[in-house]
């Protein structure tokens, strides 16, 4: 994923990002080249992803390097809400694993994929659905575990802008996505400190 340096996301987001419940989309080629894509819902184990596909998804058969697509709260940007000049934009958030992507038909490996994702998504538990069910729908299914070896975030929330600018969106924004204003509250404007301060240290002041 491109991702200019300001818009990089902190590492210490990236965690916290994987850690609220959330679907994304798998990404995987085929045998025959051509890519494949499911939009499911993930569970974050340590250091890999798993989720569950029908097994009459072309996809199920897809193994080796994928990727997933995770995508925060975005909303679009008025050049309104900007200083004379500026340009209309998009403030989103992404993150993308990219890992080795492992299929499992074991029933018994599902039916655990699916008791770690009730754990997270629900409040009820694999021991109260039907055994004889389980098994069946477990047949039907297969399992996808991803092995993540990467995790990039990008965190596009306008801190290229001034800090009046910022504060201008964030504003527009609190009613239509407020976790997205917050973001570039906490996110924009201490960039943005910081890169002043280093454009003030780099160009000490001076008096006529």
């Amino acid at each position: 994923m491109y991702i200019p340096e300001h818009f990089r996301m902190p590492p210490a987001d990236l965690r916290a990002f994987l850690d609220v419940p959330r679907a994304g989309t798998l990404v995987t080629v085929g045998p025959d080249g051509r890519p494949a894509a499911t939009y499911v819902p993930w569970t974050m184990l340590d250091d890999r992803l798993t989720t569950h596909i029908g097994r009459v998804n072309p996809q199920a058969t897809h193994t080796g390097p994928g990727l997933v697509v995770f995508m925060g709260d975005d909303a679009y940007v008025s050049e309104e809400w900007m200083a004379p000049g500026a340009a209309p934009s998009w403030a989103y958030e992404t993150v993308q694993v990219v890992g080795d992507v492992i299929m499992h038909d074991d029933p018994g490996w599902v039916t655990q994929s699916w008791a770690d994702m009730l754990e997270r998504f629900s409040d009820s538990r694999i021991g109260d659905y039907d055994p004889g069910w389980l098994a069946a729908q477990a047949r039907a299914t297969t399992g996808v575990e991803v092995i993540v070896t990467d995790i990039q975030g990008k965190s596009k929330l306008a801190q290229n802008h001034s800090a009046d600018e910022v504060t201008t969106i964030a504003a527009h924004l609190d009613q239509r996505c407020p976790h997205l204003a917050e973001r570039m509250r906490t996110v924009s404007l201490p960039h943005i400190a910081a890169r002043e301060e280093r454009v003030r240290a780099a160009v000490p002041y001076r008096t006529a």
